[in-house]
């Protein structure tokens, strides 16, 4: 069995979720995606270097598995990762953003996300929809 620090069912609810057609494969510009979820910290860099070693358009299940056990989870550089992000939006390092601040971030750049989408987040992660966010205590609970 071939893990990266998560368990197989929870790399293949994962893969699952992005294989739309069910035909048990994922297509290889998603593969970047799927380890991300997952919690794999990947550069650019690694992703082409991952996708290197995929033949075609389309990654199956076990190449999945093998690709995913080259790139293990570190959960202390996903930690730091987040950390970094939230400090982006935390100008006086009190170690809270606000989440109006967010929210309005959030629609404005990347791929924008609604207002609707916004609460949507909050609910299903049980993060406050106004008021501020302790962001370390996100972080230690997620990672």
């Amino acid at each position: 069995m071939v893990t990266v620090g998560a368990p197989e069912a929870e790399m293949k609810e994962c893969f699952d979720f992005f294989d739309t057609d069910h035909d048990g494969k994922i297509k290889c510009s998603e593969l970047g995606d799927v380890l991300r979820s997952l919690g794999v910290v990947l550069s650019e860099k690694d992703i082409a270097e991952l996708k290197q070693d995929v033949s075609g358009d389309l990654v199956p299940w076990d190449k999945f598995k093998e690709l995913a056990a080259r790139k293990p989870r570190q959960p202390e550089k996903q930690a730091k990762a987040i950390l970094q992000a939230f400090e982006v939006f935390d100008s006086g390092r009190s170690g809270q953003v606000d989440m109006q601040e967010l929210q309005r971030i959030l629609a404005a750049t990347g791929d924008k996300m609604s207002a609707t989408e916004f609460q949507e987040v909050c609910e299903v992660a049980q993060l406050p929809t106004s008021g501020t966010l302790e962001y370390r205590k996100v972080v230690d609970t997620i990672v």
